[in-house]
C-alpha cells in the first residue's frame, strides 16, 4: 500500500506543469584569438566553453600538454597529433606561465 501511494504521489509531480517562463542566463567567455582559434574551435568548443580554459589559470607548457592528452584519451576529443602540438602551444602563448614545467 505505501508503494502505490508513493507511485501515485511521484506520478502526480512528474505531471505538474511549471507555467512561469525562464530566462538562463548566457555567459560567453573571451579567448585569445590568433590564427590558430579555429583549431581551439574544432576540438575545445563541442564539449565545453572557453571558460574551462580561463579556469585554469596561467599554466606550464607541460600542464597544458597534458591537458591536451587527457581531452584526446579520457574524453575522446578527435585531436590530431597535429592538432595536438598547436593546441599545446596556443594555449601556452595565451594562457602559459612562462614555464616548461
Amino acid at each position: 500500500m505505501k508503494k502505490l501511494l508513493f507511485t501515485i504521489l511521484l506520478a502526480l509531480q512528474l505531471d505538474a506543469a511549471y507555467t512561469q517562463a525562464v530566462k538562463l542566463p548566457s555567459i560567453t567567455f573571451p579567448i585569445a584569438q590568433d590564427e590558430h582559434i579555429k583549431v581551439m574551435q574544432r576540438n575545445c568548443q563541442w564539449c565545453h566553453s572557453y571558460g574551462y580554459i580561463l579556469n585554469q589559470g596561467k599554466q606550464s607548457r607541460e600542464f597544458w600538454h597534458k591537458i591536451v592528452i587527457k581531452m584526446r584519451e579520457t574524453y575522446h576529443a578527435p585531436i590530431t597529433p597535429r592538432d595536438e602540438k598547436i593546441a599545446t602551444d596556443y594555449l601556452f602563448k595565451h594562457y602559459g606561465n612562462g614555464k616548461l614545467k
